[in-house]
């Protein structure tokens, strides 16, 4: 470990190798950095041999005094607490999490003689989707449906012609517009059905090699799948119910997750199906008395890392509640895991 003090050595040969955070400090004990990882001791490590490709990692090394750390059950808590400590220090070599005030939405308007759609920084109206974290996602998606408009519904899915310039929007032709944009952003399948649209027209500017267009609706493809992702993966998580389970160094730790928010948490040394109906009980309790949530742009960055949690089911045990369950073979999962 080169250009290390002696007592910062000994810190970071000392740290266990289990899930937590690290924040670094500078010599006035700012935080300047906040991390997560499986392995506190490997990763923190890492950050002194050698040189890095980030010139910013560099500095940040060179500014490092001292580091402090917090050990958690699971990896999953790490995120969660590396989150929220990001949005509450704001240190200046983090940039993930601390601007979660300027996600937009994407809006669908009511009448608008410019564009169809826009992308605003609050929620106005009943047709206005969101929050999300790429903006540049969302300006590219307002230019789109503007170069496209008039968007028509025929019996086999929508009709669209890309235009260069795009037309004057007169109120009569607005509201067929509208009425199409509501359907594709509202409804999952004809969603799904516009995005097939758009591949077959991709297809089609390729095969005439203008590889320019094919590029754009390539472009368009990506940015209308991340919006169908967001969009469908919440309204489905809305109603969601589950219990995710975890071993953990002395026992095993639940989770109980209602509408990608982690309501309630418990470690249990033996699980039993008592003593998890007993958990499901009290955590249906805490689900009754939780109020909606105040501020869902910064709750966004949660669920995401909730939401890549249960996509990872590898050693994690989830058992979704809303449908018909068996609570013995979770347990018995548990016990299964390394």
């Amino acid at each position: 470990m080169k250009n290390v003090h002696q007592n910062l050595k000994e810190k970071i040969d000392h740290m266990p190798l289990k899930p937590g955070i690290y924040q670094m400090k500078d010599i006035e004990g700012n935080i300047i950095y906040v991390g997560k990882s499986k392995s506190l001791r490997s990763r923190v490590r890492s950050y002194f041999y050698g040189e890095h490709e980030s010139e910013k990692i560099n500095r940040m090394v060179f500014h490092i005094e001292d580091i402090h750390y917090i050990v958690t059950d699971t990896h999953l808590e790490a995120q969660i607490l590396e989150c929220a400590l990001i949005k509450k220090l704001q240190p200046i070599y983090n940039q993930q999490f601390k601007n979660d005030q300027r996600y937009m939405y994407l809006k669908i308007e009511a009448y608008n003689r410019f564009k169809p759609l826009s992308a605003v920084y609050e929620k106005e109206g009943h047709y206005c989707l969101g929050p999300f974290r790429n903006k540049n996602v969302l300006f590219d998606t307002v230019q789109f449906f503007q170069n496209i408009y008039p968007l028509c519904k025929n019996d086999h899915g929508y009709e669209f012609i890309y235009k260069i310039f795009p037309e004057s929007i007169e109120k009569e032709g607005f509201e067929i517009n509208r009425n199409s944009l509501i359907e594709i952003f509202s409804n999952k399948d004809c969603m799904e059905g516009f995005i097939t649209e758009l591949q077959t027209q991709m297809n089609g500017f390729a095969l005439e090699l203008r590889f320019e267009m094919a590029t754009m609706y390539r472009d368009m493809i990506h940015h209308m799948n991340y919006l169908y992702h967001n969009i469908h993966w919440s309204k489905e998580a809305e109603n969601r119910k589950l219990l995710l389970g975890e071993k953990i160094h002395h026992g095993y730790k639940l989770f109980y997750i209602s509408g990608d928010r982690i309501l309630l948490k418990e470690k249990l040394e033996a699980p039993t199906c008592q003593s998890v109906e007993q958990f499901l009980e009290r955590a249906q309790d805490v689900e009754i008395k939780n109020g909606p949530i105040a501020n869902e742009k910064r709750n966004l960055d949660f669920k995401k890392i909730i939401q890549s949690e249960i996509k990872d089911q590898s050693q994690k045990v989830l058992l979704f509640l809303d449908e018909e369950y068996d609570l013995a073979g979770f347990v018995q999962l548990l016990y299964n895991l390394e």
